[in-house]
């Protein structure tokens, strides 16, 4: 069977949390890997080939996932058929339908971020196996999580040095990169996807409400997936921070550029969306470039 949901975003927007706490519903089934990138990553054995890339931050992306879901399978976390299957098969649809429960008392889905920037043939692809799909975007601070984005791809697990110690050439190089921009222009992502899915199949989220209201995210999410609300009682990761990393706050030259790219779609999310959330996301642009 195919997923019944997924969430396609954004990254650095929350999706660890929101899959942590998924996982916890007793209604919802989610694989036991965050991440599927069925959609996105080639037909064939992608972690073969990414274990030989010509990148050395994709080797050691491919390199250190695998070794982290082993450990998984060490623990007992993940069982060792599934690891197998995942990492070592070909990646046919029905290889996708068997990473799925049919258990028809549950909802199922997936997360996997990279989904939200798909070009159009590849959301097609997916509507075409998954029509009656819901889909699931969690928008953060555009400025905020391109350098959470430039943090987090600077770690050791990618063979880099962190962020502190990156010269302005390589960051500046980074911030411009279209392929890292595309996951923070949000309109165009979901103008593709709402080309197939209708209005009530699409819930747009803020990664704001994480920190401020997670309950009632939480909540609002279960109901738009036909389940019943969160028994709180049961679970502490609602106000626990999932996948945090430190690192330095951005700095106000960088806030600028980002802010310049970003003030047009940053004004189109607040005219389409008009909450407290898409307000101060504007009025915080408007600052950063008036302070310039």
């Amino acid at each position: 069977m195919y997923p019944d949901f997924i969430v396609i975003g954004a990254q650095k927007a929350g999706t660890t949390w929101l899959y942590r706490n998924l996982q916890n519903h007793p209604q919802i089934y989610l694989p036991p890997e965050k991440e599927i990138h069925f959609f996105d990553f080639p037909p064939l054995i992608p972690f073969y080939f990414l274990l030989f890339s010509p990148e050395r931050s994709i080797r050691n992306w491919g390199k250190n996932r695998m070794l982290r879901d082993y450990r998984k399978v060490k623990t007992g976390d993940q069982s060792l058929s599934w690891y197998l299957r995942y990492y070592f098969m070909f990646r046919t649809k029905r290889w996708y339908r068997s990473l799925f429960r049919s258990d028809a008392e549950q909802v199922t889905g997936e997360i996997t971020p990279r989904y939200s920037t798909l070009k159009k043939e590849g959301v097609k692809r997916v509507y075409s196996l998954m029509p009656k799909a819901k889909v699931v975007y969690i928008l953060r601070n555009p400025i905020e999580r391109m350098w959470s984005d430039l943090a987090m791809y600077h770690r050791p697990q990618f063979g880099h040095g962190k962020l502190n110690v990156l010269d302005k050439k390589r960051i500046l190089k980074f911030l411009k990169n279209s392929q890292h921009l595309a996951h923070s222009h949000y309109l165009s992502n979901l103008s593709r996807w709402e080309q197939h899915y209708s209005p009530s199949q699409i819930f747009v989220g803020f990664q704001d409400q994480i920190r401020e209201e997670p309950d009632i995210l939480l909540n609002s999410i279960s109901q738009f997936l036909g389940v019943d609300d969160f028994n709180y009682h049961h679970s502490e990761l609602i106000k626990k921070k999932i996948n945090s990393h430190s690192y330095p706050p951005i700095p106000d030259f960088y806030a600028k550029i980002l802010a310049e790219i970003f003030i047009d779609e940053i004004e189109q999310i607040h005219r389409r969306f008009d909450n407290s959330y898409s307000k101060e996301r504007l009025e915080s642009a408007q600052n950063i470039l008036q302070q310039g």
